[in-house]
């Protein structure tokens, strides 16, 4: 690369590397800048074009006039014509037309095209005789010649053929910019970087944490029957469990909790659960239960049966916390039955799925520095834990205050709870567009008959906030669902198939941002395709009871959108507990986002050496900063299931072992002879983990269903692409994933039976 890039004479740039094409577009922009020969060609595809554009760009933002380089490019592009014979089209900026010269097969020089483009798939050479190269160059010649021979006026095309030739350049200057740019593009990692590509190759996962991985799920399968059977431990020959086992009190039941759950040793751990939910969510499955395709028991687990040996779940929300004294206040929740027969009467017994707003008890102030108790409550309504370990996996709150009316007419999906509230929504929205005043053959003006038409329409139009995978699959999923229930001539709704509408907003320009280019664009395609209308670049501004306003990003326009139904996805706010929690830890544990900073053992800042340790922050709370290979600063690991999921079963390994929390890092403790010699003590030896590993994320990629059977699924080991695939084999990909994921073996064979239901026989649409 490095010569053909330095060659001072060659018209044209070859790289015969394992870049891609549009490395070779890159260098070929860098070549033409830098080259002391007025014109030349390249082979590349029409991604490679816009590859020498933003090379193009890049010398801009070195210091170079743009005027310098935008008047010599010419750029060449391919063509593959139906007689497997490819065709070079030279586009010659200075006359503004296209020159096409045909290139014959079996010459000995080859371009590379598209190398590790397009699924990886490889691609044949192109060919290039050297009568195309000599003709292009004589014309090109003869054109230059003309133009300084003129004695008329000079042309603006005159001009731009004299910008053309060889002119002289600072060398101290150039060299400069030169060598600076050459490390750029002619460095694969830094020129995938430079055009948005991953520069993870093969050669770059992590073998040796793959190893650890199962190695870690070999010692998982034993570790967390400990405690399964009556407390007896199999490993150390014990019936009951180990006196004075420290106690652990888990806050909440999502994906971190729960991995916590399923994999403590109750041998070891006395475990106390504290959620307002006494279950665990599938929550990748929510948009498919609030449509029906699925039921919400099929992707639902109690905690209690996670693990049957756990010492107690307590029903309730953690209100406030002694960081030092290592003490939880928890508020019951109030246990209303249909009878009344716990507390309260029939007609005020709150419903289940709405437990007591937290804010009715704990007031913060406007700063979030402060909480004050309603001291209106009993005493029993409090009760206090003491623990030795506090994991908080509280998770996070829609982000819907941000915008005004949302949090009063946006619906959520984030629990099980939003999932069935939406369902309901949903049916009574269809009920409410099928009543007679909104038919037209009830009026005899057609000004009025318009107004009912776009009355029923307003009424069965869904808006979806945010293009994230909850907003796309979401959207979906109803388009499945209408195209069941309205659909002709079997759909219960026939009737409304024309007025039914889904449109999605979203503030980015592109839906799916974690995913690749080419699956965000798929994305895209695929929404249209069944009518949902996106609106990208587009802000929410206000919601009401029948409305939403939007408005374009840069723009002062707004827009009003009657709507019958809101849902919200587009962003998560910490909850009320993290703002107490962060009160009683020092400034440095405040992260972005109202998160908490965590060190690589998931533990937070305190005050004390005494109680520091005892405080591990997992899943959407943790604010976790990992520095990766190709990464200039550290980043973030994003609030997904996956990330939790590790972060849970982690803490769970280093809460087994018994390392010590307070030591930096966590050590194994010193033990008798007889204990020093168990199989696990042994196991851990043998691996070198006399020390605690820091957390390492591991991603597997990402998945996401659009509707119409048809997903998008972007595999990975680590940070290292494996495979992109989209359409009705990424589908199957995508159930196969899932149903693999469930909690247990009965929630896998009560989803596999819902969808078998839903195929043969529909959703079920009726409301109870």
């Amino acid at each position: 690369p490095t010569e053909a890039l330095h060659s001072s004479t060659a018209p044209l740039v070859s790289m015969k590397t394992r870049n891609d094409g549009r490395a070779a577009a890159a260098a070929a922009a860098r070549r033409l800048f830098f080259s002391s020969v007025g014109s030349f060609a390249c082979i590349c595809s029409d991604t490679s074009v816009s590859a020498f554009q933003t090379t193009t760009s890049g010398l801009a933002s070195l210091g170079t006039p743009s005027s310098y380089y935008s008047e010599r490019k010419l750029i060449a592009t391919k063509e593959q014509s139906r007689d497997n014979k490819s065709r070079l089209f030279v586009t010659n900026y200075s006359h503004e037309e296209e020159q096409e010269y045909q290139i014959n097969e079996g010459e000995e020089t080859y371009f590379e095209h598209q190398y590790g483009w397009d699924n990886y798939d490889d691609t044949p050479w192109f060919p290039l005789t050297d009568s195309v190269l000599e003709e292009f160059i004589n014309s090109r010649q003869m054109m230059m010649e003309e133009a300084t021979t003129s004695t008329e006026t000079p042309t603006s095309t005159e001009i731009l053929l004299d910008s053309l030739k060889p002119k002289p350049i600072d060398t101290v200057t150039s060299q400069d910019i030169e060598e600076q740019f050459l490390r750029m593009v002619s460095n694969e990692v830094e020129y995938k970087q430079l055009v948005g590509q991953s520069p993870y190759a093969l050669t770059d996962i992590k073998f040796p944490v793959l190893l650890q991985r199962f190695l870690d799920t070999i010692e998982d399968s034993s570790q967390k029957s400990n405690g399964k059977f009556k407390g007896q431990s199999k490993l150390q020959g014990k019936d009951q469990p180990r006196d004075e086992r420290k106690t652990v009190v888990v806050l909440g039941t999502g994906w971190a909790s729960h991995a916590f759950i399923k994999l403590a040793s109750t041998y070891d751990l006395r475990i106390v659960v504290v959620s307002p939910v006494n279950h665990f969510v599938f929550t990748p499955m929510l948009a498919s239960a609030a449509v029906g395709t699925v039921e919400y028991r099929s992707v639902t687990e109690a905690i209690r049966v996670t693990n049957p040996y756990i010492d107690n779940f307590v029903e309730g929300r953690a209100i406030g916390v002694d960081v030092e004294g290592k003490k939880l206040q928890v508020h019951l929740t109030s246990l209303g039955t249909a009878t009344g027969s716990f507390k309260g009467v029939a007609s005020d017994a709150p419903c289940r799925l709405e437990p007591e707003i937290l804010q009715s008890f704990v007031e913060f102030s406007e700063d979030g520095s402060m909480v004050q108790r309603d001291q209106s409550q009993g005493a029993s309504d409090v009760i206090e834990l003491s623990y030795d370990y506090l994991l908080c996996a509280v998770g996070t709150a829609s982000r819907s205050t941000i915008v005004k009316g949302a949090k009063q007419h946006c619906f959520n999906l984030k629990t099980s709870q939003d999932s069935k509230r939406l369902r309901t929504a949903i049916g009574e929205a269809l009920e409410y567009a099928s009543r007679p005043d909104v038919q037209e053959f009830y009026y005899t003006s057609e000004e009025v008959q318009q107004m009912a038409t776009q009355e029923r329409k307003r009424r069965v139009k869904i808006a979806v906030v945010g293009g994230g995978p909850t907003g796309v699959e979401l959207s979906g999923e109803l388009k499945d669902f209408f195209a069941q229930v309205c659909g002709y001539p079997d759909g219960a709704y026939q009737h409304l198939r024309d007025d039914i509408s889904v449109v999605l907003i979203h503030g980015g320009s592109d839906l799916l941002p974690a995913m690749d280019k080419d699956l965000r664009t798929r994305a895209l395609d695929a929404l249209h395709a069944q009518g949902v209308e996106v609106r990208l670049n587009t802000r929410l501004k206000e919601v009401g009871r029948d409305f939403i306003t939007i408005g374009e990003k840069g723009s002062d326009i707004q827009e009003t959108i009657p709507v019958g139904l809101t849902v919200w996805a587009a962003g998560n706010a910490p909850v009320p507990f993290v703002k107490e929690l962060l009160s009683k830890l020092p400034p440095s544990a405040a992260g972005s986002a109202g998160r908490i900073n965590v060190d690589q053992w998931l533990r937070c800042p305190t005050y004390s050496e005494n109680s520091f340790g005892s405080v591990l922050v997992l899943g959407d709370v943790a604010c976790y900063e990992t520095q990766e290979k190709y990464d200039k600063t550290p980043q973030q690991l994003p609030q997904t299931a996956q990330v939790a999921g590790q972060q849970g079963a982690f803490a769970a390994r280093m809460l087994n072992r018994d390392y010590d929390m307070q030591a930096t890092p966590p050590k194994l403790p010193e033990l008798s002879e007889s204990e020093a010699f168990s199989v696990l003590r042994m196991w851990l030896a043998a691996r070198g983990l006399e020390e605690a590993p820091g957390f390492d994320f591991l991603s597997l990629g990402l998945l996401a269903y659009v509707g119409q059977e048809e997903a998008l699924n972007q595999v990975a080991i680590g940070n290292v692409p494996i495979f992109n695939y989209s359409g009705k084999i990424a589908f199957v990909l995508w159930r196969t994933v899932y149903l693999a994921k469930q909690a247990s073996s009965r929630n896998q064979a009560l989803l596999t039976f819902d969808w078998v239901r839903t195929k043969s026989f529909g959703r079920d649409i009726t409301r109870l």
